[in-house]
């Protein structure tokens, strides 16, 4: 049986609202979203959990029963979480920071780098996952900052935020032997392009789909590949074997070396915002002076409360 802890806590809300709706905007979650991991979760456990047919929403009776058994698998692993975080604490200062998959190997070294006097004698120690995973994390008290892309589902008064710069999602292909594109968004002379995707589940697969849902002008796309990965989504355009929008960070050495090519107008560019995300509530000594040289360095933004997948 594989069940997740935060179907249990998505089941524990919903016990409470009795509202699918209210549950997701609690769980920081597309209502969607919300609704496919309760059903994940009476998938694993075999049986009917909610009653969807009564308004507000009730338990059945495996669902009250149910209940009693998460709550307390939660509160056990909460508890023990707690006590590793305290006897961590005790030892080696470590700063927990939970990064997206995008971020990892192209911008989170060198944001490290940058702070390796503010560090000290600090050990920094690096969590990837998906944004969604990663929120849980922060909220468990897991990690101690998230690193991640600004995005306006994810406001809440839980967290707060520090812009660390903007870059650019820009569309890009393999140049030929004269640096031009080998693949054109402005090409117009109506020839299918093979297209590197993301997956729609994920924030930077969000911003291209609204990109193309209203393109700058008409262009036929076929998706020849997917990956949730800026970094194979660039090597595969270095292959010549499609367009992908990738990070400005991710490519800059590709760029400067001609390998890689901007393929289309300012138009098919997005505006992407990197930002770090911590609780509201006070962190380790470690983490709040941390957080105390980055306000210096970087300021605080204009909306202090958001919560982070993208």
């Amino acid at each position: 049986m594989n069940i997740e802890t935060k179907w249990l806590e998505d089941f524990l809300s919903l016990a409470v609202t009795q509202s699918f709706s209210r549950s997701a905007q609690e769980r920081h979650l597309t209502q969607p979203a919300f609704s496919r991991r309760i059903k994940a979760l009476e998938f694993a456990l075999g049986c009917q959990l909610i009653d969807r047919t009564s308004v507000p929403v009730q338990l059945t009776d495996e669902g009250q029963l149910f209940r009693i058994t998460a709550r307390n698998l939660v509160l056990q692993l909460q508890d023990s979480v707690a006590h590793l975080r305290s006897l961590r604490k005790k030892g080696t200062r470590v700063i927990d920071v939970a990064v997206s998959h995008t971020l990892s190997l192209s911008f989170f070294p060198a944001f490290i780098q940058s702070l390796q006097d503010a560090l000290e004698d600090t050990r920094t120690r690096q969590l990837v996952a998906n944004v969604d995973d990663s929120v849980q994390a922060l909220k468990n008290g897991i990690c101690d900052f998230l690193l991640a892309f600004e995005d306006s589902t994810l406001e809440s008064e839980a967290f707060r935020k520090l812009e660390l710069q903007t870059e650019q999602l820009v569309p890009i292909s393999r140049a030929d032997d004269e640096g031009r594109p080998l693949f054109d968004l402005d090409a117009l002379d109506g020839k299918t392009l093979p297209y590197l995707a993301y997956p729609s589940g994920i924030y930077l697969g969000r911003c291209v789909d609204a990109l193309l849902a209203k393109p700058p002008h008409p262009v036929t796309l076929r998706q020849t590949f997917e990956s949730p990965l800026a970094d194979s989504l660039k090597v595969m355009a270095l292959q010549g074997l499609g367009v992908a929008w990738v990070p400005t960070f991710a490519i800059a050495d590709e760029l400067r070396q001609g390998f890689l090519v901007v393929c289309g107008a300012p138009a098919w560019q997005r505006p992407l915002t990197v930002c770090l995300y911590r609780c509201s509530r006070p962190l380790s000594l470690e983490a709040e002076t941390l957080w105390q040289v980055l306000e210096r360095r970087y300021g605080l933004s204009a909306s202090q409360n958001v919560e982070t997948e993208a």
